[in-house]
């Protein structure tokens, strides 16, 4: 049985990236203007991209004979060759992202999906339209609003990912949160960082605390996906005040109960804030150089003093769209909550 489903998915992938290809052609024959174009197969067939933007985008390669009202890209990968298209065609690029509040299960479709006219939100070298987003003035409706998302995110205990459990050993009275990150991602270097600052801030967290046990966090990457990290687990475990977490589990209880969080561009660090923890910064996250976090690097100037309540209605509601995957079809922020306290019951 488990042969012929892989044999199904394989035929339905392949049946997918047919119509995809013959869609392309049919295209460049006749001429005809798509609303969307990407240089990213993956982009064109996948059914959140589809939801998110009404339409599966366009397959078009540059110097192809396509025209194209939007070009689209995945982050900074694909989305330098869509910009490359879009620039040669007079026209818009736009770059997608998962949201902060992607899925259930890290293989799952995404919840939540970012489109950026501008850059791409964990680039600080340049501007963001969530950066551009983050200052705006909220309406006493718009404070209540995302007041009531954040009051449901701690009460579900919410992260990016949602499945698996919380870290259930024991911890100590008085300890801090490192947050180590895997090798590479992109919003390290983006972030203005790169694995110098891992050391950094570990030596900052044991200097900064010495009452306090340094409890590291390892990335869950590290274990399902094989991925290394910033840090040697045996000579962090042989460290006097230092407690390594290396299982796979979600971080809400490690952030409620920190004195402080250490990180260098994780998205921790914007769930501390949603828990109202201390939070400092060894690069330059989204969420950081608003006034929010204490920061080891200078912000870019673009960057003013606002509240959380601004940056938070920015970052999960005016930034993100959303997928209801219950009835496949876009939604606001509530009901994609909705839909992961369902799953997190029946988990």
């Amino acid at each position: 049985m488990q042969s012929i489903s892989a044999n199904h998915q394989i035929a339905n992938w392949g049946q997918t990236v047919l119509s995809t290809l013959l869609d392309s052609i049919s295209h460049m024959v006749t001429r005809k203007e798509a609303n969307y174009g990407s240089p990213s197969l993956e982009i064109c067939k996948q059914d959140a991209v589809a939801r998110i933007l009404g339409e599966h985008p366009l397959f078009c390669l540059p110097f192809q004979p396509v025209n194209c009202r939007n070009y689209v890209g995945w982050g900074l990968r694909s989305g330098q060759h869509a910009r490359q298209m879009a620039l040669r065609h007079n026209a818009p690029a736009l770059l997608l992202e998962d949201g902060f509040l992607r899925s259930f299960n890290r293989l799952d479709p995404p919840l939540g999906i970012a489109i950026d006219d501008l850059g791409i939100y964990y680039d600080a070298h340049a501007p963001s339209r969530l950066e551009k987003l983050i200052p705006t003035r909220l309406t006493a409706e718009q404070e209540e609003r995302i007041c009531a998302i954040l009051q449901q995110w701690r009460q579900l205990r919410l992260s990016k990912y949602n499945a698996g459990s919380e870290y259930s050993g024991p911890l100590p009275d008085n300890y801090v949160l490192v947050v180590d990150q895997v090798h590479n991602d992109a919003s390290i270097r983006f972030g203005m960082a790169d694995s110098a600052a891992f050391q950094l801030m570990l030596d900052a967290a044991c200097k900064e605390n010495p009452d306090s046990v340094v409890v590291v966090k390892m990335h869950p990457d590290i274990f399902t996906k094989s991925k290394s990290g910033h840090f040697d687990v045996r000579q962090l475990q042989q460290r006097q005040n230092i407690m390594v977490i290396a299982e796979n589990c979600l971080p809400s209880r490690l952030i409620e109960n920190a004195n402080r969080i250490y990180t260098v561009t994780s998205q921790i660090g914007f769930e501390a804030l949603i828990w109202q923890k201390p939070v400092r910064c060894f690069g330059m996250p989204f969420y950081a150089g608003w006034g929010l976090t204490e920061d080891h690097l200078q912000a870019p100037e673009r960057r003013t003093k606002v509240d959380f309540l601004q940056l938070a209605m920015a970052a999960l509601i005016f930034y993100p769209r959303y997928i209801d995957w219950r009835i496949g079809q876009a939604c606001e922020i509530e009901r994609a909550i909705d839909y992961l306290a369902e799953l997190k019951q029946k988990a």
